[in-house]
């Protein structure tokens, strides 16, 4: 079976979803909006209306946020089904990213004790419904102690590095490292995902992998600088694997001084050019990460017309909307807060 009749389904899949992607114009008029009210008025009669429709009132940005992740999670699945198989596997590397984020939500709910219902309320169900955890997710939540919180994922990929976490939350009582193993984790997997593409597709699928993964190390270590974290703290916190950093630069890094030595090596690396030095680190790392995702953003929309019969077609549709929501949450929250719009479009992809 030739490529193109492999691709045919998604790309059918892909012409329809594109369609419904809100444009440039509509997103900038949206962040005009004087009220919650009025912004999800002009969400009518688009692909997030069956998802606004469910709020209970009233309107708040966090649970317009939940509405937004909930249709992007339809899309992802859209994707994988109708992808050839062999892409398909990578792709759904990247709707981990949900139950990870599923169980950072648990480990902090546990935490703080909430009720059974507050913490089944925090978890996407639509992706582990369809990653057929939902019944680990649920024994979780029962859990009433972090250590049976973590016994619940002991047959998941996650067991090692939650086991770990939890080592240093009887230290610390902090959740912090529960944060950045399970990161690494996601990571890792998205590498492995990567190796197992065909040969063919894994040029497709490079730049997305690449920026990602070796970004998320970058900025993990900047920060972790500037709080101080010793190198082997941070040796964990990093992914194993890398695709544009070598080994002995990440050592280098690992080990450097303080922020600004570690910056400096940064500087010296393919990614020197998204760390343009400001007033202080915080600022430097927020600007960094916000070019990489501008960056992918950029790709992406190049790309929509170039890669056509590859897993690059379902990536780069996935990445358009991921920056549509992402700008649609920032939009929520800042007319929430009454915040001007052109201090809003300062944080979206546009």
């Amino acid at each position: 079976m030739s490529q193109t009749t492999h691709y045919a389904a998604v790309l059918a899949k892909i012409g329809a979803e594109k369609s419904m992607l809100l444009s440039e114009a509509k997103v900038k008029t949206m962040a005009d909006a004087k009220s919650l009210t009025e912004f999800t008025g002009q969400l009518r009669e688009t692909a997030y209306q069956s998802q606004i429709s469910r709020i209970p009132l009233p309107l708040t940005s966090r649970k317009l946020e939940r509405a937004f992740n909930e249709n992007l999670i339809e899309s992802y699945i859209k994707m994988i089904k109708n992808t050839p198989k062999a892409s398909a596997d990578f792709i759904r590397v990247y709707l981990l990213r949900f139950e990870v984020e599923n169980i950072k939500s648990l480990i902090k709910a546990v935490n703080a004790e909430l009720s059974l219902e507050q913490k089944l309320a925090r978890i996407y169900f639509s992706a582990e419904d369809y990653l057929k955890k939902t019944a680990v997710l649920e024994e979780a939540a029962r859990a009433t102690t972090m250590k049976q919180m973590v016994a619940a994922f002991k047959n998941t990929e996650y067991a090692s590095a939650l086991s770990r976490g939890a080592q240093s939350y009887e230290e610390s009582g902090s959740t912090v490292a529960f944060d950045v193993l399970l990161d690494k984790v996601f990571y890792d997997m998205l590498y492995d995902g990567y190796q197992k593409l065909p040969g063919e597709e894994k040029q497709h699928a490079y730049f997305y992998a690449s920026i990602e993964s070796d970004s998320f190390s970058l900025l993990t270590v900047l920060r972790g600088k500037t709080l101080n974290y010793d190198s082997s703290w941070l040796r964990t916190a990093v992914p194993h694997d890398k695709f544009n950093l070598s080994s002995d630069t990440v050592e280098t890094l690992l080990t450097a001084a303080d922020f600004e030595s570690a910056l400096k090596i940064v500087s010296e690396t393919r990614y020197g050019k998204f760390f343009a030095k400001t007033q202080n680190p915080e600022e430097t790392i927020g600007n960094a990460e916000k070019a990489f995702n501008k960056t992918i953003f950029q790709h992406a929309k190049v790309s929509t017309i170039s890669e056509i019969f590859n897993v690059g077609a379902p990536l780069a549709y996935l990445s358009l909307k991921e920056a549509e929501v992402h700008n649609l949450i920032a939009m929520s929250a800042g007319v929430e807060a009454s915040i001007p719009a052109d201090q809003i479009q300062e944080h979206m992809l546009i």
